[in-house]
């Protein structure tokens, strides 16, 4: 397949105006609507957003693992390398899967196969990808097992992923995810349901593989303190779209858009003392809108405080502030121009 060039000589990916859509009985869903995104080599971005609004979606559409029926992408390109991933081949595509990239799915209870070894699912991406033989395969895992730093290695690759901790099945998830030295690694929420002590030595596990690798990351999470721990850039996304970029300190100094600065004031700071007659946390009013009933306009406009009649007639272009910042808001965009 021909290669397609790109603006910036070190773009390892790039994504544009992706849309993944699913098709049920309620309608049309929209889950990722002309999304735009880049990541560049050895570069972490963190893709921030509630549940429900896409990130999950975007990373498992430039691997093609959108379930279809119901879903499918309609439109757009996902440059890996210059190549196309929308237009490759399905055996093509398998050589890059788990090779070149690789993902760290959100649940490893679900994601691991409980009938194989931690040992022979980790040995199984060398034998399909490097064809290695199952002996030289296995003793490749337990390095592996060994790099992610799960004690007693040996004992633990014989054992199935019920009998792991969660924190050690992550650790696997990440062993299986490394395995070939991939180029980029997308991490859909890789610390959910871990105690905290266990979330930072996965996050600083990453940091490290990633220092020492060179490898890039797309890190998904709900949680902005993994970000500000791991992430060189941020996307912050709502009911599909795209609508806030820039990188991390920016972002958490000075955000733009009325969604970003939402989800910063209702992240709990230590020490943060109630006022009389007041909450804690500063909420965000209002309920995140069905991608199947959305609203007109900006999808935010229903629970913004800066909407203007114009929110809610027309959807807010994506635009370049300045190098490497956007924002997808009518009040913005005009206070900036």
């Amino acid at each position: 397949m021909e290669k397609q060039t790109d603006a910036s000589n070190n773009r390892l990916l790039s994504i544009q105006n992706l849309e993944t859509h699913f098709f049920i009985p309620e309608g049309l869903v929209k889950a990722v609507d002309d999304v735009t995104l880049h990541i560049d080599e050895g570069e972490n971005l963190g893709l921030v957003g509630e549940s429900g609004c896409g990130k999950s979606v975007t990373a498992l559409s430039i691997l093609r693992l959108i379930p279809f029926p119901p879903g499918r992408i309609v439109g757009g390109k996902i440059l890996f390398s210059g190549l196309d991933l929308t237009r490759l081949p399905s055996n093509e595509l398998r050589k890059i899967r788990g090779n070149r990239i690789a993902m760290v799915f959100q649940e490893p209870m679900t994601s691991l196969n409980p009938v194989y070894t931690i040992g022979d699912q980790i040995a199984e991406v060398y034998i399909e990808h490097n064809h290695f033989s199952p002996k030289d395969a296995w003793e490749k895992a337990k390095e592996m097992i060994e790099k992610v730093q799960i004690p007693s290695p040996s004992k633990r690759m014989g054992e199935y992923p019920h009998q792991l901790s969660g924190g050690m099945r992550q650790r696997a998830m990440i062993a299986m995810a490394l395995a070939c030295n991939p180029q980029l690694i997308l991490a859909d929420e890789p610390t959910t349901a871990l105690d905290v002590t266990i979330q930072a030595q996965i996050l600083e596990l990453m940091e490290g593989l990633h220092e020492t690798l060179g490898t890039s990351i797309l890190i998904i999470t709900h949680d902005l303190g993994v970000i500000a721990e791991v992430a060189d850039r941020v996307a912050v996304m709502y009911a599909g779209k795209i609508v806030e970029e820039a990188e991390v300190e920016p972002l958490f100094n000075e955000s733009l858009h009325p969604y970003t600065i939402g989800l910063l004031n209702s992240v709990p700071a230590l020490g943060r003392k109630a006022s009389v007659g007041k909450k804690r946390l500063v909420e965000i009013p209002g309920l995140v809108p069905s991608l199947y009933d959305l609203p007109s306009g900006c999808n935010f406009n229903p629970r913004c405080s800066k909407k203007r009649n114009i929110c809610c007639e027309e959807e807010p272009p994506l635009v370049e502030l300045h190098p490497g910042r956007k924002i997808s808001c009518w009040a913005v965009s005009e206070k900036w121009a």
